[in-house]
């Protein structure tokens, strides 16, 4: 083929670069970028880790929308499930210990004792007035005294207007959610959250409930007042109200112990 042939300047141009570099790659056309994942990060690209790192101190403690922040930095807010091993049975919450109370990545919604999940769970912040909307995956819908459940990094935030819509790609379900606040019950083994039965709390594995009649909120982690306090798991008070946030890290120890400054 002449390179009087190519029509399109530039066309001939790249051949004569292919030919003088030997390199037929020049030729190939390159495929577009990939488009950024929700939250603006690229699939794959979330910090992960096995460490912790406060993102969000108690004291400048912030909504629900902080998933939007942490989302921002490609951080993982440290699930339920992490903040337990943490603070039941070691001493690796003293390195964040700035953080408590806090929202742990754990998001969940639950209604009324003995209501049929519907289309949607709906909670209303009685003092902002803003919605906090859980969209409920069909095949859970008419399920009664469950709770969902969605683990950060697969859900995000959407606000529309004053509604703040939970939108999860992934969403499970937790049985016989119990009726009664502030008493003893099993932690179920994924994401750490109280069902079933009452037990003794005097099982090293029984965690401290505390829910209202229905919400749209993350669980909330504490530690003042000693082990007891440790085990409590939080799925009460407004998802507008103030507190901290907690991400994975990279890395373990003293090093991790703030992913921004105070």
């Amino acid at each position: 083929m002449k390179l009087n042939s190519l029509v399109d300047p530039k066309k001939r141009e790249l051949v004569r670069e292919a030919i003088r570099k030997k390199d037929a790659s020049l030729l190939i056309k390159k495929k577009p970028a990939e488009e950024p994942a929700r939250g603006g990060k690229q699939e794959g690209k979330w910090i992960r880790g096995s460490g912790l790192e406060v993102l969000v101190y108690h004291k400048s403690g912030v909504s629900i929308e902080a998933l939007e922040r942490a989302a921002q930095l490609g951080r993982v807010i440290a699930s339920n499930k992490r903040l337990d091993q943490a603070l039941v049975g070691s001493e690796e919450w003293e390195s964040v210990k700035e953080v408590f109370q806090c929202w742990s990545g754990t998001m969940s919604a639950y209604e009324e004792v003995g209501k049929p999940f519907g289309e949607v769970v709906e909670y209303i912040d009685s003092e902002t007035k803003l919605k906090y909307l859980f969209p409920v995956p069909q095949k859970y819908r008419g399920k009664k005294d469950c709770i969902l459940v969605a683990e950060h990094p697969d859900y995000s935030l959407e606000i529309k207007g004053n509604e703040r819509i939970i939108r999860a790609e992934k969403v499970d379900l937790i049985e016989k959610f119990p009726a009664e606040n502030q008493k003893w019950y099993l932690a179920d083994p994924k994401h750490g959250i109280p069902f079933g039965d009452l037990v003794d709390e005097l099982d090293s594995n029984a965690r401290y409930l505390w829910r209202i009649e229905k919400n749209v909120i993350p669980v909330a982690r504490y530690y003042y007042y000693g082990d007891v306090v440790r085990r409590d798991v939080g799925l009460v008070g407004r998802p507008s109200g103030g507190r901290g946030v907690v991400v994975e890290s990279r890395v373990s120890g003293p090093e991790s112990r703030s992913a921004m400054k105070k």
